[in-house]
């Protein structure tokens, strides 16, 4: 598939807009996000990015598929987002115009995602805008493709304390998230009248303690405060349109359509320091827009702060697996890999197990997202019976997928001897696709081990009694 699937060409009027909201790194959430939207048939003649949100929108214009997003997403090496300063800079922190530079991003991050000013300034094949703060004038200017340069892009994802502002013909460019993280007004006045919101930020009741905590919720303020602000605007422009002034051009009130996780994503530290990674995120994004198109109203919904709230997250115990071995899939051998997330939430006595998988294989021609994954629990015996079905949608037909795992001990999973093998059945219609068990390598479960999650309610981090608190409550709650 190409872009043309998901991109109408940009001398169409524009319709529908895909707004690609901040969110920081861990916005590879959006790869699988996009994927979903083009198989659903929906086709955009606008989109636009804010602060990380630009990383993709970049990717899109510069003519990649959302296969490809999702690709360059999972090879991406982070380590280059972190790009130190000399250490003179960092002996004088009253001087500091950050905690690092972009040289990273400039010269490793944007071509290892494919991100190409050239492609993007010709692209014919929508309409993009890119979104920046002019720190000078206290605005957000919203650049179309033809006219972004490097600098836009750069300063677009420099956010204040971590990245430097950069002048930009005689005026300081920053992230623009301290006035906004989405914006909705310049798809209006475009001319859309489906506004299709793609949002990460998190959108939490309880205050937490701590210093970094606090620093997320200065942005989970500015940019929800700010969305509810366009919110209103929309409002009035809507009562407008149904008496007959439109001042855009717009036919019927605007409509709202959002996509967002049940619960709040992970951090960009924890992406950075293992705990979650690029590919379970794809999954997430992927199976979360699934399940929102799936229950989306026609009508859209209400403009209101409900729109992006989520769940609140709780004790959680989050950790991964890469399963692989050798299967018949119809009578063809081939090497099947299962790469599966766990995400356990505990609050108030609601006991939550959510997974994202994906699975890959040289028959399939590249990697697949499952969705509508639900998993259950029950005790056999000695041990826990972990099952799990989900669909995977590959060239136009939808195989169901059976996972089957035991689990014996909160000790064993500490020590790395839990999630050994999964028994996996494919099906297809009436018949058996694939039936066999996968295995875990010792060094992805001791990776498994290290980068297995752990957080409190009050926003802490959790440590070994904690992890061994919760895994016995998974294995000993129904889920």
């Amino acid at each position: 598939m190409t872009t043309d699937s998901l991109l109408v060409s940009a001398g169409t009027p524009v319709k529908k807009s895909l707004i690609l909201a901040g969110g920081g790194v861990r916005l590879a959430y959006q790869g699988g996000v996009l994927r979903a939207l083009e198989e659903a048939g929906l086709q955009f003649t606008h989109v636009d990015g804010t602060s990380g949100g630009i990383f993709n929108t970049g990717m899109l214009a510069s003519g990649l598929t959302p296969d490809e997003v999702a690709g360059r997403w999972r090879a991406l090496k982070l380590k280059y987002f972190v790009s130190a300063l000399g250490l003179k800079s960092y002996l004088k922190p009253w001087q500091m115009t950050g905690m690092g530079d972009a040289d990273g991003i400039r010269k490793h991050i944007f071509p290892s995602l494919g991100i190409d000013l050239e492609k993007i300034r010709k692209n014919q094949r929508g309409q993009f805008t890119f979104n920046v703060c002019n720190f000078s004038q206290k605005t957000v200017e919203s650049i179309p493709h033809p006219r972004v340069t490097e600098d836009h892009l750069i300063a677009g994802v420099s956010l204040p304390i971590f990245m430097p502002a950069l002048p930009i013909g005689g005026h300081w460019y920053t992230d623009a998230v301290w006035i906004k993280d989405a914006n909705l007004l310049e798809a209006v006045q475009r001319g859309a009248d489906e506004l299709w919101l793609v949002w990460a930020i998190g959108n939490s009741q309880t205050y937490l303690p701590g210093f970094f905590n606090q620093y997320v919720h200065m942005i989970e303020i500015s940019a929800n405060g700010a969305l509810l602000e366009e919110y209103k605007q929309i409002a009035y422009i809507n009562e407008a349109i149904k008496k007959g002034d439109s001042i855009y051009g717009q036919q019927k009130p605007v409509k709202l359509f959002v996509i967002k996780p049940e619960y709040p994503l992970p951090l960009d530290p924890d992406l950075f320091f293992g705990k979650v990674d690029t590919r379970s995120l794809i999954n997430m994004g992927y199976a979360d827009a699934k399940h929102c198109l799936a229950t989306m109203p026609a009508e859209g919904v209400p403009m209101n702060h409900g729109t992006t709230r989520m769940r609140e997250p709780g004790d959680r115990l989050n950790f991964r697996g890469t399963f692989e071995g050798t299967v018949s899939w119809q009578g063809v051998k081939t090497k099947l890999m299962l790469y599966t997330y766990f995400s356990y939430h505990d609050r108030a006595g609601r006991h939550v197990l959510n997974l994202y998988a994906s699975l890959q294989a040289s028959v399939l021609g590249r990697e697949i997202s499952l969705y509508d994954l639900a998993v259950s629990a029950r005790r056999a015996g000695k041990y826990q019976v972990l099952e799990a079905t989900a669909k995977a949608d590959h060239d136009g037909s939808t195989y169901r997928v059976h996972m089957t795992w035991r689990l014996y001990s909160p000790m064993d999973f500490l020590l790395g001897l839990e999630l050994k093998h999964v028994n996996v059945v494919i099906h297809l219609n009436e018949s058996t696709v694939v039936k066999g068990t996968l295995h875990q390598s010792i060094r992805n479960r001791l990776r498994g081990w290290f980068t297995t999650g752990v957080a409190t309610e009050k926003g802490g981090m959790g440590g070994l009694k904690k992890r061994y608190d919760l895994m016995s409550k998974l294995l000993s709650n129904g889920i």
